[in-house]
């Protein structure tokens, strides 16, 4: 049998004195130890007490502001699976590569939804020497301790723009 490692160690005596949620527990983990994002959603299924939101990333880019070339827009649209409900809300979380938290952007009257299943995080950056960023999204509480949702990390560099794949549909020939 394998020795559990210090990091698993300190994440059991946490989530047992529930001192820290466990989502919170392996987002600190998942970045001291490297691990890859399927852990933290499968952890994330098995902990929630609510009905969990997935969301899945629709669109993204990172485009400079047509008006200002100093100031650079963040803008991620998801489609999540449940009704949002009073007091959900979710935010975006925007890294520069080394890691560093550039901004957080959230609404104070919840999910700013754009469609029915569809909601959308954009955000402004104003330090024009930043290239390449990672966003993070994820839906709330407004207190932003408690998490509904799988996270959505998704790595853009300026000028990028990702858009939903369409799939084509089967052509039939008679």
């Amino acid at each position: 049998m394998k020795p559990i490692n210090t990091g698993m160690k300190l994440m059991l005596v946490f989530a047992i004195l529930g001192l820290v949620s466990l989502q919170q527990q392996l987002s600190i983990f998942r970045g001291r130890f490297n691990w890859s994002n399927d852990i933290e959603n499968l952890a994330f299924a098995q902990a929630s007490t609510n009905k969990p939101i997935t969301q899945r990333l629709d669109y993204a880019h990172f485009l400079p502001l047509t008006n200002n070339s100093k100031l650079h827009q963040v803008k991620v649209i998801v489609n999540y699976s449940a009704p949002i409900s009073t007091g959900q809300y979710a935010y975006m979380k925007v890294y520069a590569p080394n890691g560093t938290l550039i901004k957080t952007s959230s609404s104070p009257s919840g999910v700013g939804t754009i469609a029915p299943d569809k909601a959308r995080f954009a955000t402004t950056i104003s330090d024009s020497m930043i290239k390449q960023i990672t966003a993070y999204t994820m839906f709330t509480n407004s207190l932003r301790n408690i998490n509904y949702s799988n996270p959505i990390y998704i790595k853009l560099s300026l000028g990028q723009t990702i858009q939903p794949s369409i799939p084509k549909s089967p052509v039939s020939i008679r």
